[in-house]
């Protein structure tokens, strides 16, 4: 892989854009960057620590907004819930009801899906939510006594699928049943912990891992089913958090301790997510 765009800060998102544009959160600068033609540009001040990103319809971007938690250092104030970006850079709050939003991803019933693995000293348990992202109304689906952290749909729409950092695995719930007891363990790593994730259209589940104890991180891609196919180091940072796979098979990756996001080729197209889906 090589150095897509650099000098970003602890980067997390990424997000492709309809348009070919990347997008990626800055958490400890408070931003989001438009990256377009070669250069990053900074598209909205957001303050606090966003965090995950998607894309929504209209060109809108929502942004899991920490409020502040490691590793923002930014000095502008941001209440944690989740924010709306328009293309003209204009920041609006569609919800307040979270701690600590983490990642986000819209499901197949146009649903704003969210992880909210919260902190002390406000709560210590992780919670899963969604959101009508016009009304604002928010359902609380799941409590946990784990971290959930990145989110994102089955390639059959039926199954929505949370990486838990607090117990290195990926588990997976029915999309119309998200309760402990219908939870299935779908991948159990030996080695780091699972952050952002995507699937390609072979089906693959690709997982960025930041390493345990400053340790390097890697990318692991796995079946559905729980099978390991394949480790890939990048190097020796201990953060590479979270990716995103393009319809041409492009694939960029957040290095966060390095404040780089980095490109290669992937052998497969990335599958689209929602609400483009076909």
């Amino acid at each position: 892989m090589e150095v897509f765009q650099s000098d970003l800060g602890f980067i997390e998102g990424p997000v492709i854009m309809r348009d070919g544009a990347v997008v990626v959160t800055s958490i400890d600068r408070g931003v989001l960057y438009r990256i377009a033609d070669g250069r990053a540009r900074v598209l909205a001040e957001l303050g606090g620590g966003p965090n995950g990103a998607t894309e929504g319809p209209d060109g809108v971007i929502y942004v899991a907004q920490n409020g502040g938690k490691w590793p923002a250092e930014n000095r502008v104030r941001a209440a944690p819930g989740i924010q709306a970006v328009a293309p003209d850079g204009t920041v609006r709050v569609v919800t307040d009801v979270a701690t600590s939003p983490n990642d986000l991803a819209f499901g197949p019933d146009g649903r704003l899906y969210f992880t909210d693995p919260t902190r002390k000293p406000e709560r210590d348990d992780g919670r899963i939510y969604a959101c009508d992202i016009e009304t604002g109304e928010v359902e609380l689906l799941l409590t946990c006594d784990w971290y959930p952290n990145g989110i994102g749909f089955s390639t059959e729409n039926d199954a929505i699928y949370v990486a838990d950092s607090r117990h290195s695995r990926i588990v997976r719930f029915p999309l119309d049943a998200v309760r402990p007891e219908r939870m299935e363990v779908c991948c159990q790593m030996t080695r780091g912990l699972p952050d952002g994730f995507a699937f390609d259209r072979a089906g693959r589940l690709v997982i960025a891992c930041p390493g345990l104890g400053g340790a390097p991180g890697n990318l692991q891609v796995w079946t559905p089913d729980g099978t390991l196919v394949e480790e890939i180091d990048l190097g020796t940072s201990p953060y590479y958090t979270n990716l995103a796979i393009s319809a041409a098979g492009e694939i960029y990756v957040c290095d966060s301790s390095a404040g780089c996001l980095l490109t290669g080729r992937w052998p497969s197209p990335g599958l689209a997510l929602h609400p483009f889906r076909g």
